[in-house]
């Protein structure tokens, strides 16, 4: 049970949209792998970190516009917090010749009272700055009442 002073929330990773794959012309599709770190400095300090699909794995996606979005729904996060989240996303076009590619970094942070994160981020929803439509990949992200 969450104490007076915090809640407990589930962040959660809904869906990705890739609008470059990192790859040359001729190649229709993409390798992915996603590294999420979630972290608080409550609590004496937390952090979870999680692999999409899995450390040996990945997802193949192209950046063609009809097939460029990754629905994931994959929990990030599960826990109490008291007034302080981070979410931190990390992408990668895994390459078998030469280092992987990067995408541009996701990079959230919340502040203050956990009931007024609850909602869905997305891309376009706090306007040209929005953290969640990075220049070549769009993330969709939730928090809810865990």
């Amino acid at each position: 049970m969450p104490d007076a002073n915090g809640a407990r929330i589930r962040v959660i990773l809904r869906m990705v949209q890739i609008h470059d794959n990192l790859e040359p012309a001729w190649e229709d599709e993409g390798e992915f792998r996603f590294t999420a770190t979630v972290k608080s400095r409550n609590r004496g300090g937390i952090e979870q970190r999680t692999v999409l699909p899995g450390e040996q794995d990945h997802y193949k996606v192209m950046d063609n516009p009809a097939w460029n979005r990754l629905k994931l729904d994959k929990t990030l996060f599960e826990g109490e917090v008291d007034d302080h989240l981070e979410v931190e996303i990390l992408g990668e076009e895994l390459d078998l010749v030469g280092p992987n590619d990067q995408l541009e970094r996701y990079h959230r942070v919340f502040h203050g009272d956990p009931s007024e994160w609850i909602g869905l981020y997305h891309p376009g929803d706090e306007g040209s700055s929005d953290p969640e439509r990075m220049s070549n990949w769009w993330i969709y992200l939730e928090v809810e009442k865990a």
